[in-house]
């Protein structure tokens, strides 16, 4: 069984369902033609427990591709993986949404994992040049305006589900939870009373079966479920890229609180050289 997907902690600030205040992109909901390339989420052995970050950066690449023609886009999951408090048995997708607003993404390049030999090397900074990573992040979050919606939560009906999510896939490909793997005859289901346990993404609304297609990080990459496949989460995401007067106003923004956050960081360094000088001082007195 594959783990890496721990079902998010939602806040009523991210319950902005389904997303149909979008435009409608694909009206048939088949994005398998414009897919980044495929990417395993195990390399040399070593499980990185990133499908929550995966599947997301998979959504948006795809979206840059459909909307503006910047062809298979290839994004670090490592970089929002540590950056989203990623576990060895995965991470929260709401949290690994919003260190993609906040940081933005990188390319797999900038922080690569070929050479890595085990789950705590990956989910750290060795070998990378951690400010170079942090400052093409933030330059990606000035040039991009990104949203995330949830589509569904567990406890909705599956009936209801599965309209939401037909209708999320006119507008962006969708994240949603899975069970990891369990096949027959080459469709995959989800057993009895189990928990999803992964995170991948739906490529294909529906076949002519009404079954649901999606793409992995494991081989198969593109694999088709069961139909009435009952999905425990769903998110969607938005994207729009931001007008040159915007990306200034993005770049200066950041400008402010890099030097707010320096001049916080000199306060505290002369209170506490200051406050080292006064005890010093009443010390010699007594």
């Amino acid at each position: 069984m594959i783990k890496s997907f721990i079902y998010p902690d939602i806040k009523e600030t991210d319950r902005t369902y389904s997303g149909f205040s979008s435009p409608i992109i694909l009206l048939d909901g088949d994005w398998r033609q414009f897919l980044p390339l495929n990417e395993d989420q195990r390399v040399a052995g070593v499980e990185s427990s990133a499908c929550f970050i995966e599947a997301q950066q998979a959504i948006i690449a795809t979206l840059m591709e459909v909307i503006y023609g910047i062809k298979d886009s290839n994004f670090s999951a490592r970089f929002n993986a540590l950056l989203s408090g990623g576990t060895e048995v995965g991470g929260d997708p709401i949290k690994g949404a919003l260190s993609i607003k906040k940081y933005g993404l990188v390319s797999q390049s900038s922080m690569d994992w070929n050479d890595v030999s085990s789950w705590d090397y990956f989910h750290s900074w060795n070998g990378v040049d951690k400010e170079k990573c942090l400052l093409e992040g933030k330059n990606f979050v000035n040039q991009w305006d990104m949203s995330y919606r949830i589509v569904f939560e567990k406890d909705c009906p599956i009936e209801t589900k599965y309209v939401l999510l037909k209708e999320a896939l006119k507008r962006s490909p969708v994240a949603v939870s899975v069970y990891a793997w369990v096949e027959n005859n080459g469709v995959y289901y989800k057993p009895e009373g189990v928990r999803d346990t992964h995170l991948t993404m739906v490529a294909v609304s529906m076949n002519d079966k009404g079954q649901v297609i999606v793409r992995d990080t494991y081989f198969p990459y593109l694999k088709t479920l069961e139909k009435d496949t009952d999905f425990e989460f769903a998110m969607s995401w938005a994207i729009r890229k931001r007008n040159p007067q915007e990306q200034l106003q993005e770049i200066q923004k950041s400008l402010i609180i890099i030097l707010r956050d320096y001049v916080l960081q000199l306060f505290r360094k002369i209170y506490k050289v200051g406050g080292a000088i006064l005890s010093g001082i009443f010390s010699k007195r007594n």
